[in-house]
């Protein structure tokens, strides 16, 4: 199976842009910078303010947003809450992010290292966000950090996980993706036969079990949750909030 930390961590020091967004004009060779963090400002403006409508006023004090990436959604919020928080599991991200902070002059966001255990989240967040992240890590892995990223939301935030949830595919194309995933040497020779460079990681996308989902809101406390589909190319995806009205239940 592929290691998805090494993949991001290449995609981070070699074509951080376009590993966010997946779009050729975000290569690294031809990126415009401002194009790509408009894409990202429009994206949580409108989000958010979707969001509040729908769910009620967020207080604006702390947002988390896992899988930063360079900051395309984090450096945003910034604008919007007191403080800002981004994870990333690439450390090539998490160095851009910085440079771009600094050239910004934003003070409030923080760009710091994920792990499984989200030991870098210190404390609760008013706001919890995450946005074409989890389909690129494995279901049994993910689902476990979606529940820890709940956790740390604050009794009156909120959370949004984005989650990939049927990837289209026919079956040969499924038994192909299968195949570029487990066979050694066949996602380079795949590459090299479209003209990428070999090196070039595969972008793994994964199906989630929506329940499970609602299923950990539910046991942490979270109300009614507000769903939204989105389609990405022949991949179908759903965005997931809900506040969080109560504490954890205690399970007998």
């Amino acid at each position: 199976m592929i290691d998805t930390d090494r993949d991001w961590r290449i995609w981070g020091e070699t074509d951080p842009y376009y590993g966010v967004v997946s779009a050729p004009q975000f290569r690294r060779e031809q990126v415009d910078l401002d194009a790509f963090f408009q894409t990202g400002d429009a994206y949580i403006q409108e989000r958010l303010g979707r969001l509040e409508r729908q769910l009620g006023m967020l207080p604006r004090r702390r947002a988390l947003d896992f899988g930063c990436g360079v900051g395309r959604v984090a450096l945003p919020l910034a604008g919007l809450f007191d403080e800002v928080v981004g994870l990333d599991v690439a450390p090539g991200m998490l160095k851009e992010a910085e440079r771009l902070r600094l050239e910004r002059g934003i003070g409030n966001a923080h760009f710091r290292q994920s792990d499984d255990r989200l030991s870098m989240a210190v404390g609760e967040f008013d706001f919890v966000h995450s946005y074409i992240v989890f389909q690129h890590i494995a279901v049994e892995r993910g689902l476990p950090l979606i529940g820890r990223l709940l956790d740390r939301v604050a009794i009156g935030g909120m959370a949004n996980i984005h989650v990939a949830i049927r990837r289209g595919d026919t079956p040969v194309r499924a038994a192909f993706y299968r195949a570029r995933t487990h066979i050694p040497g066949l996602q380079r020779l795949v590459h090299r036969l479209r003209g990428k460079k070999p090196s070039e990681p595969m972008m793994q996308m994964n199906e989630y079990p929506v329940s499970a989902i609602f299923s950990m809101m539910h046991l942490r406390g979270f109300g009614q949750a507000l769903v939204d589909v989105e389609r990405h190319g022949r991949f179908l995806t759903m965005h997931i909030a809900a506040l969080r009205i109560s504490p954890t239940e205690t399970l007998p």
